[in-house]
């Protein structure tokens, strides 16, 4: 299954905030706590979480000077991989 995503903030320098879609009818605010919680215990990445319109969304930002777009693919893979598993 393909894992859904919806980008919920306009990038700001490099920041911005997402959720996923949960493949139920889960809480999405429950369900989006429960990954953000998966991906930090999982040890790969750090992203922290924050509120959109009143809903609960993820922060993802690369604040590294010398980050290369081979991280962000690594942090996109745990992130997938990690959505998978909650989902």
């Amino acid at each position: 299954r393909e894992v859904d995503f919806e980008i919920v903030s306009e990038p700001m320098l490099s920041l911005f905030s997402f959720r996923h879609k949960a493949a139920s009818d889960t809480d999405a605010d429950e369900h989006n706590l429960r990954l953000v919680n998966a991906i930090n215990d999982d040890g790969r990445i750090y992203l922290t979480q924050t509120k959109v319109d009143g809903r609960v969304a993820i922060r993802f930002q690369v604040g590294q000077f010398d980050a290369t777009a081979e991280d962000v693919d690594a942090a996109f893979t745990a992130i997938t991989e990690i959505a998978r598993a909650v989902a």
